[in-house]
């Protein structure tokens, strides 16, 4: 008979948020007998029983700046989640990406509950950037599950238990492109192009007129252009607001495997920085990357900052492979430029399919069992 647990998740961003659903949904698949409790989005909240402690928006918030603009109500969250865990005394806290919120609610339960075990999932990228915090991580949680191979160097130094459990990207883009064509009423030969301003809204707000820009332009050269933009609960109706007005208005979708199907109909991609960055080069998708923070925060960052790249593919690989466009740079002249050639020159297609290529071949995608699966496992073998 399997024991029956508690368990308190706590995922700060969409993103988190459906790893997090994944995860959750592998646990029950291994032991039914389990009690969800914590904060999670709209995936979360299909895992039966689910519910979610507040909107997840509320802490979705991103830079330093943005941070110091919302603290009051972070702090309220915080010690809200704080007195849910102490009240519920879990087997086990799940804390998923969204480093500051979590780590600050860790710091004030971790010694007031002896048996309950502390997982962070996602390490945090101290390999690229404060290297220093990976002791932090290692003395508040008691284990890590990772993405990829090469970070659990990191935080074992410190006495870390890790676990490689794989990236879920690969898993995750199982889109259909024919499906994605016929759902929405485009032809073969429309030319998709998916534009991702991520799932915060201050990023979004940034984003989204510099977006607007480049399709005005991007419609002026190609007459037969469909822009589609996924959104998550976090920003669905600010992106509806916003592009309600646009000249030339994009298909928004809201699914998840619509996002998944629009990458495998997409010509190009115009991407903010994140783990969207990594589905599309699984989708082989020719990207363009956008980025762009408060001149504050962008300050602070590159004080910090040890490398010279933001994308995933391009600091793995060295080079970059995939077009990045940060801050100043991050405007519509320079993001219409390299979409047009995205969309056009075909030997660059060429050259950045091989180069994708080598990109996942280096990440080990070839694994079966799927990184929700290893997670699972790895927190219950951890459960006395």
């Amino acid at each position: 008979m399997k024991k029956s647990l508690k368990i308190f998740v706590i995922a700060g961003e969409s993103s988190g948020d459906i790893l997090a659903s994944d995860l959750m949904a592998s646990l029950l698949k291994k032991n039914k007998d389990i009690s969800f409790f914590g904060v999670g989005g709209e995936e979360m909240k299909k895992i039966k029983g689910f519910k979610s402690l507040f909107d997840i928006s509320d802490i979705a918030v991103m830079g330093f700046s943005e941070i110091i603009k919302n603290l009051f109500k972070i702090k309220k969250r915080i010690k809200q989640t704080v007195d849910a865990i102490l009240k519920i005394k879990p087997d086990v806290v799940i804390t998923v990406d969204a480093p500051g919120f979590n780590m600050a609610v860790v710091k004030a339960v971790k010694g007031k509950l002896s048996d309950t075990k502390f997982v962070h999932y996602v390490a945090p990228q101290v390999w690229a950037w404060k290297e220093k915090r990976a002791e932090k991580i290692a003395n508040l949680f008691d284990y890590l599950l990772c993405f990829f191979s090469f970070e659990p160097k990191y935080f074992e130094k410190y006495g870390l238990k890790c676990f490689v459990v794989g990236h879920t990207a690969v898993k995750n883009v199982n889109g259909d492109k024919k499906r994605f064509l016929e759902k929405y009423n485009l032809s073969k030969n429309d030319v998709v192009v998916t534009m991702l301003p991520g799932s915060r809204r201050q990023m979004a707000e940034r984003l989204l007129p510099i977006y607007r820009d480049v399709v005005d332009e991007l419609y002026n050269k190609i007459p037969n252009l469909k822009v589609v933009i996924p959104v998550t609960e976090t920003i669905d109706y600010f992106v509806f607001s916003e592009t309600r007005l646009w000249k030339y208005e994009p298909l928004i979708i809201k699914e998840k495997q619509d996002r998944y199907d629009a990458f495998m109909a997409s010509r190009a991609s115009l991407c903010i920085s994140g783990t969207a960055v990594l589905e599309l080069a699984v989708a082989k998708v020719p990207t363009v990357v956008a980025y762009k923070i408060s001149k504050l925060s962008y300050a602070i960052v590159k004080h910090f900052v040890k490398i010279k790249n933001v994308t995933l593919p391009n600091i793995v690989m060295g080079r970059a492979i995939v077009p990045e466009f940060i801050q100043d740079e991050c405007n519509a002249e320079n993001l219409t430029k390299a979409l047009v050639k995205a969309i056009g020159n075909e030997k660059y297609r060429e050259t950045l399919s091989k180069n994708y290529d080598e990109f996942l071949k280096k990440m080990n995608f070839a694994d079966k069992k799927t990184p929700s699966d290893k997670g699972a496992d790895a927190i219950l073998s951890i459960i006395k």
